[in-house]
């Protein structure tokens, strides 16, 4: 899979002290009528049981120059106990939080969940979208980082 360049999210849930948020590059859209999208997360996370507890999910799409964020959701910075700490997140329509500086962000209802090998397949009724400003993506490619070369 080191070959398939993927963008880089950040997936949270809930809200206050029960929030939560995971670096997911394994989302995708699934059904434009209605609106569905689908997240595959790993059994072994805090964030497997949190989405479900939540009934929602907001996936924040990274912009290039976002890794340090991305890598704050993937546990890769252990000088941080909460990986909101420090960021100014808004708040989506669902309570979720919206991460500063993302692309855009798909607030969702989890629709099923379904089984995925050692991953669950969670699906989204997209109930609200936002983009803001146009940016070019975080991609990762090989095991790095990468942004779309300009044309």
């Amino acid at each position: 899979m080191r070959r398939w360049a993927t963008g880089v999210s950040v997936v949270t849930a809930g809200s206050g002290p029960a929030q939560h948020g995971i670096t997911v590059n394994s989302f995708s859209s699934l059904s434009l009528d209605p609106p569905l999208c689908i997240i595959c997360i790993d059994h072994r996370t805090r964030a497997h049981e949190a989405i479900p507890a939540a009934g929602t999910f907001t996936v924040n799409l990274l912009a290039a120059g976002q890794e340090d964020v991305s890598a704050r959701f993937a546990g890769r910075r252990p000088d941080l106990a909460d990986p909101f700490d420090g960021l100014a997140v808004a708040t989506a329509p669902s309570g979720n939080p919206v991460i500063p500086g993302c692309l855009g962000y798909l607030d969702c209802t989890l629709q099923a969940r379904l089984p995925g090998g050692d991953h669950t397949i969670f699906v989204g009724r997209v109930d609200h979208a936002a983009t803001f400003e146009e940016r070019p993506p975080l991609l990762f490619f090989g095991g790095a980082y990468r942004t779309l070369a300009p044309r």
